[in-house]
């Protein structure tokens, strides 16, 4: 396979802050079909962001052609009333995980499609994402499959030399790829959003110029400094790939429905849909990253319940791991309940 750019240390760098310390796991219009696709070319500035007022809404689209700039999503400046009873149960359940020390810090992003509504409890609170940004990852690939037609087709080998996170564990590990065999980069794909398998994100991360992973963030009009080793960021600020992929509105449709359907395919099982029942899709991924004594662990998905399909991000630091997925399913569970109350 060509060899798209030298391996620098960066790439290193930044896979170990997406691995951590064990295992990883819209008011929009439609914008164009399938065939008039955006155009994303280098920019100082990808996108443009205006408030119309306090309470308007703050509109992103993405620059890059002469004439147009293609709508990504706009989002109400303000939250919405109609959360008041959902943020009120988060507050008080995340205050008793607190007196119980399960949980030292938690924020939660929470979005109705149809409408475009969204509440955010402890919006300013950051959290190191882990493999949540295998998200991104994925749609760089994606994007760049639009841009080189039989890119996901190219092969790459899993060997000894390329082996980085060889000795890490994977608790949540149920499926990974095998030392010595060769895939393809839609194979890896499937492992690293399916799986979660840190190895496959490894020899994506470093099969392309790290610049292209940065230039999607910065097309959503999101820092490239999140790439960085020490990053944080807000459930907010994550909630925004999801987004357009759900508005179709930065990959093509048939990419932004394959992304999807890939996140509906996780196999982890102990965070947002726990207690959701079995007949309602959901796609979804989970990231850790942390040391003995601080960790954080979160999860986003959407819930597609009842014709009202609803994004959810939570993010969560506390000391001791193992508790961590226990809370974001407390959380998922009150919020899928009153919102089905909310929608009955």
């Amino acid at each position: 396979m060509k060899n798209f750019t030298k391996k620098v240390p960066v790439y290193f760098l930044f896979i170990a802050a997406l691995i951590g310390a064990a295992a990883s796991y819209s008011f929009t219009s439609i914008i164009s079909k399938k065939e008039n696709k955006l155009d994303k070319v280098d920019v100082a500035t990808n996108v443009q962001s205006n408030q119309v007022n306090s309470c308007g809404f703050d509109i992103k689209r993405l620059a890059g052609r002469k004439f147009i700039k293609p709508l990504l999503f706009a989002e109400r400046v303000c939250e919405d009333e109609c959360f008041s009873t959902i943020k009120s149960s988060v507050s008080g359940i995340i205050d008793n995980l607190k007196a119980k020390g399960e949980v030292n810090s938690a924020s939660v992003y929470i979005r109705l499609f149809k409408e475009g509504k969204w509440m955010s409890f402890n919006e300013g609170a950051k959290f190191q994402p882990g493999s949540l940004f295998k998200v991104p990852l994925l749609i760089t690939y994606l994007r760049l499959s639009e841009e080189k037609p039989g890119f996901l087709n190219n092969k790459v080998t899993f060997n000894a030399t390329t082996q980085a996170s060889k000795g890490l564990k994977q608790e949540f590990l149920k499926d990974a790829i095998k030392l010595g065999s060769s895939y393809t980069f839609k194979e890896l794909l499937t492992y690293m959003i399916a799986h979660s398998d840190n190895n496959a994100t490894m020899l994506l991360m470093t099969s392309i110029p790290f610049t292209e992973f940065q230039k999607t963030f910065t097309d959503l009009g999101l820092s490239k400094d999140l790439t960085k080793n020490d990053a944080v960021i807000s459930a907010k600020e994550y909630s925004t790939f999801w987004i357009t992929l759900y508005n179709g509105s930065y990959l093509n449709f048939d990419n932004s429905d394959y992304a999807l359907s890939l996140l509906a395919q996780s196999d982890f099982t102990e965070g947002i849909v726990k207690n959701i029942p079995k007949d309602v899709k959901v796609a979804h991924k989970f990231g850790e990253k942390g040391d003995a004594t601080k960790h954080a662990f979160s999860e986003t998905g959407i819930i597609y319940a009842n014709n009202v399909p609803y994004l959810i991000s939570i993010m969560t630091e506390g000391n001791d791991q193992s508790k961590l997925p226990s809370v974001i399913q407390d959380i998922s569970t009150a919020v899928y309940n009153n919102i089905q109350g909310m929608t009955q």
